[in-house]
């Protein structure tokens, strides 16, 4: 059994764990739950679940996803001055009504973005789940891809597959140091090897980026798409991450890195001092 009590890993346990291994244990082997309610969670669950409905063709009910965001908002008491005196300094502020109005400008623009960026695209799958094997472990790789797109080839025929990620973010998108993040590209790495391996689809024929989603972006330039390196030499280094991060969980250890402690929800509290 895995010390976690679990027959599978997901990527957000290989990036906790590498990011740092005691965490890891804290939340994975000790089940120490220290979770705080976060409007960008809400904002983002719910815009989410708006492009998912998008590309399965269903009603995108607005009303219900808007009233769900302004319902967070108060249940939490995200608007509560009190509240957002207690936050970190990096936070600013803005009303359930800005959320509500860059959640509907998401909405707007993801179909025209979509339409210009990949023509002639139709929906392959939407909020695919992975529980694949990892090759000489006894363990699963679990996931949810948000959405797989195809693409006409422009030469010949066939299609090419896109595997794309909704990321919230402000209104200037990621900086360049995030972007090229192997860590941050490695959940699209696995995504795709593990994905074209259950379809049986060449890795070549598949592409992946992520769709930021920009908050305070001006309508028409909300989506932005930061593509993904994907070839056998970054497939080999995501793969070994796994594997480095299984071998060593397995041995019991569990480093603390310091350098992660800025946003840890457990740096200062009674489990890690």
């Amino acid at each position: 059994m895995f010390p976690t009590g679990k027959p599978h890993i997901s990527y957000s346990e290989v990036r906790n764990w590498k990011e740092c291994a005691y965490r890891h244990k804290l939340q994975q082997i000790d089940k120490i739950d220290l979770f705080k309610p976060s409007p960008f969670l809400d904002f983002g669950t719910n815009v989410h679940e708006g492009c998912e409905l998008f590309l399965k063709g269903e009603v995108l009910d607005r009303d219900r996803l808007l009233r769900n965001i302004e319902n967070a908002w108060q249940e939490h008491g995200f608007d509560d001055p009190n509240w957002v005196s207690k936050q970190p300094g990096w936070y600013k502020y803005f009303p359930v009504q800005t959320w509500v109005q860059w959640a509907n400008h998401m909405w707007d623009d993801v179909p025209i973005f979509l339409d210009e960026k990949f023509e002639g695209w139709s929906t392959f799958e939407a909020e695919e789940e992975l529980y694949e094997d990892i090759e000489n472990r006894q363990l699963k790789f679990k996931g949810f891809i948000d959405a797989i797109i195809k693409v006409p080839k422009k030469r010949g025929s066939g299609f090419k597959y896109w595997i794309l990620d909704w990321k919230t973010a402000n209104a200037y998108g990621w900086r360049t140091s995030k972007k090229r993040d192997p860590l941050v590209q490695a959940q699209l790495i696995l995504y795709k090897s593990f994905w074209s391996k259950k379809h049986g689809i060449d890795p070549k024929d598949v592409a992946c980026g992520f769709v930021l989603l920009k908050r305070g972006a001006k309508p028409g330039n909300v989506c932005s798409l930061v593509e993904v390196s994907s070839g056998p030499k970054a497939t080999e280094k995501a793969n070994k991450l796994v594997s480095n991060m299984i071998s060593s969980v397995n041995r019991k250890m569990f480093l603390k890195n310091k350098n992660s402690c800025s946003f840890c929800e457990y740096s200062g509290t009674e489990h890690c001092r």
